[in-house]
């Protein structure tokens, strides 16, 4: 089923899965990667039924929108806190925005939130209140205040890099 923008663009996480958010007001739309994130039986069973129903689409983003995300989130300084399916997900958002104009992603991650909100996606909190505006962040060493672009190891001590807000 390729999206239906008459009746939604709004695009969900996993953490939208694991709330237990009321599907039957779909459709919804996520990835295939979301529902792997899924394990546990009830939310599987109720999974299938909104799939079976037509009320939640599994899509995969198209690889112009994966490397629009992967982007995004390097210019954020955010490419190391974000998981593949992070990635898909924002991939999908911005690829539903681009067929119906606009797209709401559902998600409780802030770094989630940040790269959604740099591409023009709207976000909306679970449990948690969303962000209005996306974060500028760099990785610093606590030992010698060393500022990276990237997580890992600092290049001039060795102790590990944090992620902090930019400056």
């Amino acid at each position: 089923m390729p999206v239906d923008c008459r009746r939604s663009s709004i695009v969900l996480d996993a953490a939208a899965m694991f709330a237990g958010i009321e599907l039957s007001y779909g459709p919804f739309y996520t990835t295939e990667s979301v529902l792997g994130e899924v394990r546990d039986n009830e939310s599987r069973m109720r999974l299938e039924f909104a799939q079976a129903s037509g009320k939640l689409v599994v899509l995969s983003p198209p690889r112009e929108h994966l490397e629009l995300a992967r982007a995004r989130a390097g210019e954020l300084g955010l490419l190391g806190e974000l998981t593949g399916t992070d990635l898909e997900v924002l991939a999908l958002a911005s690829y539903v925005k681009s067929v119906c104009g606009s797209s709401t992603l559902y998600t409780d991650d802030r770094a989630v939130q940040d790269v959604a909100l740099s591409l023009g996606v709207r976000v909306r909190g679970i449990k948690y209140a969303e962000r209005r505006r996306p974060g500028r962040y760099s990785y610093r060493c606590r030992a010698c205040g060393h500022r990276a672009s990237a997580p890992g190891e600092c290049p001039r001590c060795g102790s590990p890099l944090e992620l902090e807000p930019a400056r």
